[in-house]
């Protein structure tokens, strides 16, 4: 059973919440315009909102994309710039609400910065472990809000290592990539876009794919929808990932039953935040996409940086 302390299974995988309370639209409270309006969703143990930054309840832009007709959902807009400030609202609260004061947490960068948010807001102690290569913008957000940064030099992976001494030593892991409370939190993305869409929901959902705690929590959150009977069936789940390192992409589409080793690239990929050789839930992600009857997309390097433009 979680515990902010008891991080993960023995197994060594990831634990999941129970599914969301009863959704209805009478449940959900207009007036607060943050994540926290869904709060009769949440359970019981997750209800109580100790300080909020006011993440959640961004816009959903229908707008043209190379001649289609898409919602784009600006999680831009959220109080660290970026979607996990969702999942980090409610695990940080969490997380306080169980007298939590040290935290440490592995990121390239989004994640380490709201996290870093968080912190100060709740009046936190937390400490960051970054691969050295991460953007310098991300690390200087991450020091603006006063969080300690340690460099980790090589792969991505050996941020992830380092972390896990820390933890030895004591602290408490806030790891969007184990924490349950976060990827609970990420469901309200679904949520949302179901309001914003009248009670409906889309055809497909489009998601870069790291961790994949995004993508999982609109798998989750629309499932909770489905088995509830608000939605007639789930959107379908694509996950996009940098051809240059695509490990859920090959998990995929070879039906792995076993994780392979991931050969990492000479060179980075300019989409830093994906370059996740083993994503903690790899399973669960690509159960979701198939499950909903979706597919991934390997994206070149040279698509990616024109893409922003488009």
């Amino acid at each position: 059973m979680y515990t902010p302390t008891n991080w993960r299974c023995e197994c060594g995988g990831a634990w999941l919440l129970d599914e969301a309370l009863t959704p209805h639209p009478e449940r959900i409270f207009p007036i607060i315009l943050s994540l926290w309006r869904f709060a009769a969703f949440f359970p019981a143990e997750l209800q109580q909102m100790i300080a909020t930054l006011g993440a959640g309840c961004t816009p959903l832009l229908p707008c043209t994309l190379q001649d289609r007709q898409v919602n784009l959902k600006l999680d831009t807009m959220m109080p660290t710039g970026s979607f996990k400030d969702r999942g980090v609202e409610l695990m940080m609260n969490h997380l306080a609400a169980n007298a939590v004061q040290d935290i440490v947490e592995d990121s390239s960068g989004n994640a380490g910065a709201s996290v870093a948010a968080y912190a100060a807001r709740l009046g936190m102690k937390a400490s960051i472990y970054a691969p050295a290569y991460a953007s310098p913008a991300k690390l200087a957000q991450i020091a603006c809000f006063g969080a300690a940064i340690h460099k980790i030099e090589g792969p991505r992976v050996n941020a992830s290592k380092a972390v896990l001494d820390a933890v030895a030593g004591g602290l408490v892991y806030a790891s969007h990539a184990y924490n349950p409370v976060y990827l609970f939190g990420q469901q309200t993305a679904a949520w949302e876009v179901w309001e914003q869409l009248g009670f409906r929901a889309p055809d497909w959902v489009v998601v870069p794919v790291g961790q994949g705690g995004n993508l999982l929590g609109y798998y989750e959150g629309f499932k909770t929808l489905y088995s509830h009977g608000w939605i007639e069936k789930i959107p379908g789940m694509i996950a996009v990932q940098p051809k240059r390192l695509a490990p859920i992409c090959d998990a995929f589409e070879n039906n792995w039953q076993e994780w392979k080793s991931i050969t990492i690239p000479d060179e980075p990929s300019v989409a830093e935040g994906l370059a996740i050789t083993t994503p903690v839930r790899w399973r669960h992600i690509v159960n979701a996409i198939a499950d909903s009857g979706g597919f991934c997309v390997r994206v070149e390097e040279e698509s990616i940086l024109p893409a922003r433009r488009d």
